[in-house]
């Protein structure tokens, strides 16, 4: 598990991690649930909240039904007294935004749901809460990400971007900067990024569908736990 985010504030420590391939795949509809939850356990010492993603843009506020017969690609949860919620991905963009006041959003941001408008549904899901912390996990990075350039236009605009802002070149073919993409989308809605995760194409800590065919899944987690300001 690797930390990329650890801030104290009022008692209580927010911790977001992403999960690596030595934690085991985490995708909640092949792993049995018995064995989720153990990796859960063994990698942060509780349990997440999980469900079905789907690239689009459904919101999830999980105090019920949790697992993978809720579909959804944002999940909010008021925070410390929620679980530790998480989003799952082998590319695609996992994002966490947290509020000022606790509320936490977690986005699964594939290309599909950039173009969709996937992150000004997270920023509204805050509901004005202003943002304090900002972080993009493991995702693909340009260098490993030929793209076209017709869905690359898609992307630029869901996340209000000039193309150029967000398509760079691999040899003679155009590229896809996910990592650009989602600090556009954000920037317009004066969020900066704390946090940009490694690449999982280049990286084999993290699990990687488009370089690797991988079919297994790490994942994005937020949770509060006690803290010490010292």
């Amino acid at each position: 598990m690797r930390t990329l985010l650890r801030s104290v504030d009022g008692g209580h420590a927010l911790v977001v991690a992403a999960s690596e391939r030595s934690d085991g795949d985490v995708h909640p509809l092949r792993v049995p649930p018995e064995v989720l939850r153990e990796r859960q356990l063994a990698s942060t010492g509780r349990p997440w909240v999980l469900v079905d993603q789907v690239h689009g843009t459904g919101v999830h506020r999980p105090f019920h039904d949790v697992g993978p017969q809720v579909c959804a690609d944002v999940l909010v949860a008021t925070m410390p007294s929620s679980p530790a919620l998480a989003v799952w991905a082998a590319d695609c963009a996992p994002v966490a935004l947290v509020g000022r006041g606790g509320t936490t959003v977690l986005a699964h941001a594939g290309w599909r749901g950039l173009a969709a408008g996937v992150l000004d549904v997270a920023v509204d899901a805050l509901q004005d809460e202003p943002v304090a912390h900002a972080v993009l996990g493991p995702v693909i990075h340009p260098c490993c990400y030929a793209f076209g350039a017709d869905d690359a236009a898609r992307v630029a605009r869901g996340v209000g971007a000039d193309v150029d802002d967000v398509v760079t070149s691999l040899g003679d073919r155009p590229a896809l900067d996910v990592p650009a993409a989602v600090a556009a989308g954000l920037a317009r809605r004066d969020v900066v990024l704390d946090v940009i995760g490694p690449c999982t194409g280049c990286d084999d800590r993290w699990f990687s569908h488009r370089t690797r065919g991988d079919t297994g899944r790490h994942a994005l987690v937020a949770w509060f736990e006690d803290g010490d300001d010292d």
